[in-house]
């Protein structure tokens, strides 16, 4: 059995080798999309307004899941509105990319590590996909395993052992009555632990419908369309599967700062210069939001007496709110740039034929960065095609005419 698993694994290696090449149909990923009536176009972070989704062509919303039962084992509040508004955008013909949770999420509201009771894991995904099948469309099992912030407190090794089991129980689950339910997981681009982590996913791929890859190529750096099909193709023939585009965006807003704004950004804190800044220590650590701080201690629990000068290196681009003058093909973080983006990424994906489905990051504005807590930073708040108040950008009718045809 072994041997023929093993010639059967090569095949797909060759003939994925083959297809990425030369672009080539592929029944499985055709049977993806056939099963989920046409190609996955999606939207994350969705808003209630249906009617301007549904006219955009958008067929999918992803969001989280949040963990199902608190630790006594009695169901949590949040997860019975996470079902009513699953609920709500399958009433109105929407399908929902349901992200399961976190690591961190079962040990803080269940209290449990899942990789120490990982049969307890397997028995809440199985729950999870008995109990949303019919109100959801698919599932992704967590979230870019890899990256600190998502990962903790598991390494890479467990992260990849934490995805799997869910998938082999969800599958064996699915199996009892050959349901179709798309299933699978995803990464942050191709970075090295990104990389690992589908070395490490390798003996658990039988169980995935589908491969996600999250993509930001371009918003900070040089970059033209069809690196993204490269990528697309790469992980295709990493995997074998078909691939999703769970995430690929880019801001609305942004480039470099001038001294003189960086200058008022520090007067907000009370400083006249950096130095100033990093010489008050933990005195200005404790001033900046409470989104930095917790960024600073998932990365850098080790660091503490480091934070400040970190504030000014490795995260001087989220307190200034400053991104790179370099851009695919050198457009410009602005709206009328952001719909330019949409146009020629999207077109250029839309030829791939190892691509089942591709996911907008994302629905609209957010009022502060989720990394810094800074309302000024893009990195966090200007990913939306539509403003904070739901009103359509410029790129919301770029994504309709590539979707639909029509502005």
């Amino acid at each position: 059995m072994k041997f023929v698993a093993f010639i059967e694994s090569i095949i797909i290696a060759i003939s994925c080798f083959f297809g990425s090449i030369f672009n080539l149909p592929d029944k499985n990923v055709q049977n993806l999309i056939e099963q989920n009536g046409g190609f996955i176009y999606g939207i994350c972070h969705p808003n209630e307004d249906y009617d301007t989704l549904a006219d955009a062509g958008l067929k999918w919303v992803r969001f989280d899941i949040p963990c199902p039962f608190d630790k006594n084992g009695n169901i949590r509040n949040d997860y019975l509105k996470f079902k009513e508004r699953c609920k709500g955008y399958a009433d109105h013909g929407f399908k929902v990319m349901a992200v399961t949770p976190y690591p961190r999420d079962i040990i803080s509201d269940m209290g449990f590590n899942p990789v120490d009771d990982i049969e307890r894991t397997k028995e809440i995904a199985v729950f999870l996909y008995n109990d949303l099948k019919d109100i959801a469309g698919g599932f992704q099992i967590t979230n870019e395993m890899g990256l600190v912030g998502f990962m903790h407190p598991l390494t890479i090794e467990e992260a990849a052992f934490y995805i799997g089991s869910q998938l082999e129980a969800i599958t064996e689950e699915k199996a009892k009555n050959n349901e179709s339910f798309p299933i699978g997981y995803n990464s942050a681009d191709l970075i090295q632990v990104s990389r690992e982590l589908h070395k490490l996913m390798k003996p658990y791929l039988k169980y995935c419908d589908y491969v996600g890859i999250d993509l930001y190529t371009g918003n900070q750096g040089d970059a033209e369309p069809k690196d993204y099909a490269k990528k697309v193709k790469k992980l295709y023939r990493l995997t074998g599967k078909p691939i999703i585009i769970e995430e690929f965006g880019f801001w609305s807003a942004g480039g470099k700062k001038s001294a003189e704004e960086k200058a008022e950004i520090l007067g907000i804190y009370g400083y006249s210069t950096e130095t100033e800044a990093i010489a008050d220590g933990e005195n200005f650590i404790n001033k900046l939001p409470w989104q930095f701080r917790n960024t600073l201690s998932l990365e850098h629990p080790d660091e503490k007496a480091q934070w400040a000068e970190l504030v000014f290196s490795s995260y001087s681009n989220h307190f200034y709110g400053e991104t790179s003058e370099k851009t695919i093909n050198n457009i410009p973080h602005t709206p009328d740039g952001q719909a330019e983006y949409y146009k020629a990424v999207m077109t250029e994906l839309k030829k791939l034929n190892c691509l089942a489905g591709m996911i907008i990051y994302c629905n609209q504005d957010m009022a502060a960065c989720f990394a810094c807590g800074h309302s000024w930073c893009p990195f966090e708040t200007k990913w939306g095609i539509c403003t904070i108040d739901g009103t359509p950008k410029p790129a919301y009718y770029a994504v309709k005419e590539v979707i639909t045809g029509t502005k």
